[in-house]
């Protein structure tokens, strides 16, 4: 692959590979004379996730949420884009004083507002019920199958967890889908956002639920907070349904980890499964949810 990119790029000073645990893209710095650039690397041609970034960044742009300029596109393979350096937010949280996270939270809750402005015009990817649907069944198979202790009937499981997605109304909102710490860089005291290209209309909380019950950065306490500036400026919240919306999501997220480990002998996401079944366990809503508990004796 570096062959490849020397024959594309010119005046190359150096290549390293980026590590990318759950994609199937590739993803390299390249050093030039003085600066860097990164290059997105997809397996193959792909001119319909190609136009998908292109598209997707100009719509962030338009909507003044930072994202990481393209500055060429090779082959519809490559796409070269502004180097956002390697200070990712789930990094710049754990090691920042409470004053800095809370300045983090407001530039977060600025992001959280823009989203929601954008229109649902901009999309025809939709996160409905017959999608979370998929994700539940996914979650069966990958997670719950190899990792929990399922003494009720399967079937019966699937029907309960059904029975959270049918509850999940208000599919009307632009998200960024994957709204999480590790999709965030902080850039010339900036947050950017990356990884945008599968946005789509999802719940009304999607976003905010992805990160304020982020597998990969628990914000604990500060969780209020962060639902507090938002209430101050004028994004309504109920909170049943953000709850509701939150255990779909992190088990969701447990289907994703339990492919990644299981299929993907990607061993790099074991850490952050029990974070996320403390989340299903704490959710206000769980008691409500008899049948899952089916994550209380699984510690991974």
């Amino acid at each position: 692959m570096k062959k490849y990119l020397e024959k594309r790029i010119k005046n190359i000073k150096k290549i390293k590979k980026i590590r990318s645990e759950a994609s199937n893209r590739s993803f390299f710095r390249i050093y030039k004379d003085n600066y860097t650039l990164v290059a997105m690397v997809y397996p193959e041609e792909n001119r319909d996730e190609i136009s998908k970034v292109v598209k997707f960044r100009s719509i962030y742009d338009d909507n003044k949420i930072n994202v990481p300029l393209i500055l060429d596109v090779i082959d519809n393979r490559i796409i070269i884009q502004e180097d956002l350096g390697c200070l990712s937010l789930q990094r710049l949280f754990l090691k920042s004083n409470i004053n800095k996270k809370k300045g983090i939270l407001n530039q977060i809750c600025e992001i959280l507002l823009k989203l929601k402005q954008i229109s649902t015009d901009n999309t025809k990817s939709i996160l409905d019920t017959k999608r979370m649907l998929w994700e539940m069944d996914f979650f069966i198979k990958y997670f719950a199958l190899n990792f929990c202790s399922t003494s009720k009937d399967i079937e019966q499981i699937r029907n309960n967890l059904c029975s959270i997605v049918d509850k999940i109304t208000n599919i009307d909102t632009f998200a960024h889908r994957d709204f999480h710490s590790r999709n965030m860089f902080y850039y010339k005291d900036k947050l950017f956002l990356v990884d945008f290209q599968d946005s789509l209309i999802g719940p009304e909380y999607y976003d905010l639920v992805s990160f304020a019950f982020d597998s990969y950065l628990d914000l604990k306490s500060i969780r209020k907070y962060l639902f507090d500036i938002l209430l101050k400026n004028k994004f309504e919240i109920n909170f049943e349904k953000l709850y509701l919306t939150a255990i779909q999501r992190n088990i969701k997220a447990l289907g994703t980890f339990g492919y990644q480990i299981k299929i993907k002998n990607n061993l790099l996401f074991k850490k952050y499964v029990n974070r996320t079944i403390n989340y299903v366990i704490n959710n206000k809503l769980f008691p409500e949810f008899s049948y899952l508990s089916l994550f209380k004796k699984n510690k991974f």
